[in-house]
């Protein structure tokens, strides 16, 4: 759980820098195409994190369902 607190920590720091980087752009249209390749080159980081994230998710998720099960499983062997 804490690797997942971690991504969106670094999700949060990559939109944030990004619309940081996109209020310079607008206020300097020579800033435009820096601009424009700085968010290009923070997407992809952010679309890594994302994938990360989901990665782990699902995998949080996996582990939820077994652990239920084994709950579960344990309940009816000792209500029996």
């Amino acid at each position: 759980m804490n690797n997942i607190r971690v991504c969106i920590d670094q999700l949060e720091i990559k939109i944030e820098s990004m619309v940081q980087t996109a209020d310079f752009a607008l206020g300097n249209e020579d800033a435009v195409k820096l601009a424009i390749d700085e968010i290009k080159k923070k997407t992809e980081t952010f679309a890594e994190i994302i994938g990360s994230l989901s990665v782990q998710a699902d995998r949080c998720s996996r582990q939820t369902m077994k652990a239920r099960t084994v709950v579960v499983q344990k309940i009816i062997k000792y209500s029996s």
